[in-house]
């Protein structure tokens, strides 16, 4: 894992200087795996969607990840059914990728979603700055497995299936790839 963070942010530093501060920063990162309850899965912050990610149907993401309100798995799965109330997962994501490409990625694993293979998924505390839009106990957000955790969010909810727990890699430590960020716990 910090192999590969380390090779990300070597991609991205301009300089030796930096590029040698953030190896040194990634190597202080700690990093600890344990498995989400599944309220704490429900209340993932999921993504926030901004034009570079989801360009092409505005009005979608505005539904979806309303700035300044809450973005937990559970309220973001709401949404979605809200306007694209199918019976199915797969017919679901197929509907909103036709809408909006990002959503390809779910409409893939959607087709063949077995939780068991689901792997492990990336958070992070959050930022001080998303912090507002959301209860005091909401504690995560969702860095890596968006496509994942939301195909699997929905599926709990149409298929009335039992929470299979999520294994997630967690650090407390983001700086290296958030210096503008102050995170807190």
């Amino acid at each position: 894992m910090k192999e590969l963070l380390l090779a990300d942010a070597h991609q991205l530093s301009a300089s030796l200087s930096e590029y040698e501060a953030t190896r040194q920063q990634i190597e202080r990162a700690e990093y600890e795996t344990f498995t989400l309850s599944k309220a704490d899965f429900d209340d993932l912050v999921f993504m926030e969607a901004n034009d570079a990610v989801w360009a092409n149907n505005q009005q979608l993401v505005d539904t979806l990840t309303l700035k300044g309100k809450s973005r937990t798995l559970k309220e973001v799965v709401d949404r979605i059914l809200k306007v694209y109330p199918h019976e199915r997962p797969i017919e679901v994501f197929k509907q909103l990728s036709e809408d909006e490409p990002w959503f390809e990625g779910c409409f893939l694993i959607s087709a063949r979603f077995d939780p068991r293979l689901m792997g492990e998924l990336l958070i992070r505390p959050l930022a001080a700055y998303e912090k507002p839009a959301h209860s005091p106990n909401i504690r995560f957000y969702l860095e890596d497995g968006n496509h994942r955790a939301l195909v699997y969010a929905v599926y709990l909810r149409l298929c009335a299936e039992v929470y299979q727990p999520v294994r997630v890699i967690f650090s407390k430590n983001w700086t290296h790839l958030y210096p503008w960020a102050q995170l807190t716990s």
